[in-house]
């Protein structure tokens, strides 16, 4: 990115990774960055081993661990940063949609 610009989620089309959970990503400089929303209940099926650095908007998420540490959660005005391993994953346990802010910290490929 050589000049300063807004960056754009309201014309990225939604995706659906998992039930209940919908991606709006946006590829900046190679990496994504995407605002995700979980639905009250919901979470990712499958373990995820990509880094990343996010931000909980509004709700509570919780992700947990592979390697069966204690979960890390979160509430609305926490910051994260997740490493490649142990391997995790987020689960909305609360009543509310949990919206949050994701920088992967790989480049996409």
């Amino acid at each position: 990115m050589t000049e300063p610009r807004a960056i754009d989620f309201s014309t990225a089309e939604p995706a659906a990774h998992d039930p209940g959970v919908l991606d709006r990503e946006v590829d900046v400089a190679g990496t994504r960055w995407a605002v995700v929303e979980y639905s009250p209940g919901s979470g990712r099926v499958e373990w995820c081993d990509t880094p990343h650095a996010g931000f909980v908007v509004s709700g509570t998420l919780t992700y947990s661990f592979e390697d069966g540490r204690e979960p890390l959660v979160l509430a609305a005005g926490d910051a994260f940063a997740l490493p490649e391993t142990p391997r995790h994953r987020g689960r909305n346990e609360g009543a509310e949609p949990a919206r949050l802010f994701l920088i992967d910290a790989l480049p996409a490929g």
